[in-house]
């Protein structure tokens, strides 16, 4: 190829940011000098690799197949360096981790373990909602990504580590809050908080719903879990929720698990990755610790509760 690694690398940037402004401050150079390099390649090449319509930037055709060419190779740089570490030893290098919003009360004690085993690894990590991991996960922006749901339309790897129960919650003075054994149906009479859509916890509890033809009374639609936790605190309504985002409240009594006919949803998080990817040296190291019987991630997610029930008791 009629190329240097310095075009190719101002041309991915470009290429990512759409704006030779934003590349060249990225790059460290001026927009003149991005300008010049990208016009060097492509008279190398004999090619347009880019096509200005309105204001606006877009890849050509021969644009897009180099920029796959170009990720592909920039992620080789990056494998071998963190190869190399790893032959003396040691892991170094980037690791570009994203879970949904459930999975943020144990992911950073996660990540926190597996750092005190690889502290030369610098952690990038992005809590996200169900549909922007799924983006996440088509544009390849991620080593692993962490979800309850898994899609099963995209061919994807799923390495399960850890328990999802998802439970139906209510203030302690809730006319359901005391009964047992509840028929699905009688959450049709209740006034409920539905989560955003692109919620795994969402879809899951919407597919039980579909499967026995209920319709709810949906009071309002709330974009987190700690909102919700606080409208069902308040009384407003009932919702679903993954057990690991109120283990608190339910200890300190402020909500309660109510007893439902097919509950808890069982589902499980796991660590997720397109089927083809090839992992890094890190990214396959965190899939061994994950899944590492003697590490016992299930307990180690629950660590960060054990300073409160010392407290409490």
């Amino acid at each position: 190829m009629r190329a240097t690694l310095h075009q190719l690398k101002v041309f991915r940037q470009v290429a990512v940011s759409m704006n030779y402004t934003k590349a060249a401050d990225k790059l460290g150079l001026s927009q003149p000098a991005v300008s010049i390099q990208l016009k060097q390649l492509e008279n190398n090449l004999d090619i347009f690799l880019f096509e200005k319509i309105g204001k606006n930037l877009y890849l050509t055709p021969a644009g897009k197949e180099l920029k796959l060419f170009c990720d592909e190779l920039f992620v080789s740089f990056d494998n071998i360096d963190m190869t190399l570490s790893s032959l003396k030893g040691e892991l170094t290098g980037d690791f570009r981790l994203s879970a949904v919003t459930s999975a943020k009360y144990f992911t950073p004690h996660l990540l926190g373990a597996f750092h005190k085993r690889h502290p030369k690894v610098n952690f990038h990590l992005d809590i996200v909602n169900r549909e922007q991991i799924i983006q996440r996960l088509q544009e390849n922006k991620d080593d692993l990504v962490i979800m309850g749901l898994v899609p099963e339309t995209m061919a994807l790897t799923k390495h399960s580590f850890v328990d999802n129960p998802i439970i139906v919650i209510a203030n302690p003075q809730h006319p359901l809050a005391k009964q047992k054994n509840i028929p699905l149906t009688e959450l049709a009479n209740h006034a409920f908080i539905h989560r955003e859509q692109g919620s795994g916890t969402r879809k899951a509890f919407e597919q039980l719903l579909k499967a026995n033809n209920i319709q709810l009374k949906v009071n309002m639609t709330l974009g987190n879990s700690e909102t919700i936790k606080q409208a069902v605190m308040a009384d407003l309504g009932i919702s679903v929720v993954s057990q690991h985002s109120v283990t608190l409240e339910l200890a300190a009594g402020v909500l309660v698990e109510l007893s439902i006919e097919n509950f808890p949803l069982q589902g499980s998080w796991s660590l997720v990755h397109h089927e083809s990817k090839h992992l890094s040296p890190i990214a396959k190291a965190f899939v061994d610790f994950v899944l590492s019987a003697e590490e016992n991630v299930p307990a180690l997610c629950n660590r960060f509760l054990e300073h409160y029930f010392v407290k409490k008791d």
